[in-house]
């Protein structure tokens, strides 16, 4: 086979130019002449995909990642205004950052230190070729320099564990596959994947990540170790759920959350990434294949139903949708589903929130959506639920949406919630969770005799607000009227 080569941006170009000056140096000084210089990873196969990468790893075959980092700011600082003018001459960003070290973390299955920078708006991170040897008494492995094969070999698939060497300028693929997995659309790991999935488990969400993005296979070897409850295990207790988080929230936001979800479920991980790691997944109670029907449901509404998609806006905020998707099995655990998506996945407050929220209100807005349907509902009924739900409101409407398929037939229930946003855009209720009543509270006691405050206040206000979204044109003498014709209602007669 010929050898690939790559062409290179000018910013590319220059920072290569830059690491081999450097090396030079170094070499002239130390008298050091076996360091080789590659850009690996993600940045490789992104580049012969076509797509343009700003994060390049360099691999260093022979001097730590802190050390050549540090080689290349005493560099800099006698050369860089040269590497500077001639960035600017370029219209490339001049900007060099100083190294910062980023610590290993084995208890978080993160194993080594990285020294990342930032030169002429790359993203880079410098790190020695290792191979990390496991002992079976500990679960956290012994990182030492290896060759370039070795480090390839220790990578999650062999798509992500291609070089790019910066003398040849050509690419280099040390585990004999990456180059044909790429053109045949296979995601595969170098070595036996049960061993690399033992080895570090959250490999199996990668590698779920970078199928779906890429639109590519996984291999029925490693799909079959995927299903493994060994592996469950050490993904569910040995990663840091921050960790299975970023893997996850990648998945949802990435261009086939719709293959990723499903690929969770295909191999029965739902519980392991879904749900809270520190309670017994017999005692959730909640069905898995739900999930499956709600992302289909989902796929099929991004798809069919733009009237729906006009309403409720799930594209704006793709990750939220996929998410409300991925726990409508918890319908009936509010607070657990609070809990799960907290420490399953390290969902933010907001997502928790808007997850709790759209269980708590769900009985409210079936009722609202029914009444629309049976041609019964005034628009307070409507307005004062959405009113409830506030600013999230579409979110929860999906949630409920998106539950009612998981217990119904697709078009019908497609039918209901049509006929109920219809409602909710010719009453002009959209922006509803913003009124306020006409009156404030002194407002609402004076027009009662001055009462002091108390548990019926926030009775009145909600009586006014219902009042008031049944009448949009009534001024606030008609406000007054009506609130004090309520009074004996009120426990104040």
């Amino acid at each position: 086979m010929a050898p690939v080569q790559l062409s290179l941006t000018p910013a590319e170009k220059l920072f290569r130019k830059c690491l081999l000056d450097c090396r030079q140096e170094l070499q002239h000084v130390t008298g050091m002449k076996d360091l080789v210089l590659r850009w690996t990873g993600g940045w490789v196969r992104d580049k012969l995909l076509g797509v343009q990468s700003h994060d390049i790893d360099v691999a260093l075959s022979s001097m730590t990642g802190l050390q050549y980092g540090q080689a290349m700011q005493e560099f800099l600082k006698e050369h860089g205004a040269k590497y500077e003018k001639e960035a600017v001459a370029q219209g490339i960003n001049p900007q060099v950052k100083d190294i910062h070290k980023i610590a290993a973390n084995p208890e978080k299955s993160k194993h080594l230190e990285t020294i990342t920078t930032r030169m002429f708006g790359l993203d880079v991170d410098f790190v020695n070729l290792r191979k990390e040897v496991y002992d079976e008494q500990s679960r956290n492995p012994q990182v030492e320099f290896g060759t370039a094969e070795e480090d390839a070999l220790r990578r999650d698939a062999t798509v992500n564990a291609l070089f790019y060497n910066l003398d040849t300028q050509t690419v280099e693929d040390f585990t004999q596959r990456g180059l044909d997995d790429m053109n045949k659309k296979i995601i595969r790991t170098p070595l036996a994947p049960y061993q690399t999935f033992k080895d570090d488990p959250l490999r199996v969400l990668r590698l779920i990540r970078f199928a779906c993005r890429l639109g590519y296979e996984i291999e029925s070897d490693a799909q079959e170790a995927m299903k493994d409850k060994t592996i469950h295990k050490a993904l569910r207790l040995k990663i840091s759920r921050e960790r299975v988080g970023v893997e996850v929230g990648k998945i949802m936001a990435g261009p086939d959350p719709y293959t990723g979800l499903n690929y969770i479920n295909q191999f029965d991980l739902y519980l392991t990434v879904f749900g809270d790691p520190m309670i017994s997944q017999d005692d959730f109670q909640v069905n898995a294949d739900e999930a499956v029907i709600a992302y289909d449901g989902l796929r099929r509404v991004l798809e069919e139903s733009s009237a729906i998609c006009l309403a409720l806006k799930p594209k704006e905020d793709q990750a939220l949708s996929w998410f409300l998707a991925a726990y409508t099995p918890f319908v009936r655990l509010s607070s657990r589903a609070e809990q799960a998506s907290r420490e399953g996945i390290k969902a933010t407050n907001k997502m928790s929130k808007i997850l709790k929220d759209a269980i708590d209100l769900r009985p409210r807005l079936l009722q609202a959506v029914e009444l629309v349907n049976e041609d019964k509902a005034t628009r307070a009924d409507v307005g004062m639920v959405l009113r409830q739900c506030g600013g999230a409101w579409r979110s929860h409407v999906l949630f409920s949406l998106l539950r009612d398929m998981v217990e119904g037939e697709f078009s019908t229930v497609i039918g209901h919630y049509q006929k109920f946003l219809s409602f909710i855009q010719e009453q002009s209720l959209e922006d509803a969770h913003t009124v306020t009543p006409v009156l404030n509270g002194n407002q609402i006691k004076d027009a009662l005799g001055g009462p002091k405050g108390g548990p019926w206040l926030k009775n009145g206000v909600d009586m006014l607000a219902q009042w008031q979204f049944n009448h949009p044109e009534a001024t606030n003498e008609d406000a007054k009227d009506f609130i004090a014709s309520k009074k004996q209602e009120l426990g104040l007669g």
